[in-house]
């Protein structure tokens, strides 16, 4: 879990997508909060070494659309 600027508490983790329709991929990375989730097929694979800016940096960046 981690706590962006606004106070906002977010749960990050890499689930499986691959029963999920309209799927990009097998998983994905969802950045999870009380009020918003937000969800990325693209991303670095050892994003649970990154610390906690570079997290929140990523989940600022562009999302993967089709």
């Amino acid at each position: 879990m981690l706590r962006d600027a606004a106070g906002a508490t977010w749960l990050v983790a890499e689930l499986d997508a691959s029963q999920v329709p309209g799927a990009l991929a097998l998983t994905c990375l969802v950045f999870d909060t009380q009020s918003v989730c937000r969800r990325f097929w693209s991303y670095p694979a050892n994003w649970a070494a990154l610390d906690d800016v570079s997290l929140l940096a990523l989940m600022h960046q562009p999302r993967t659309t089709r």
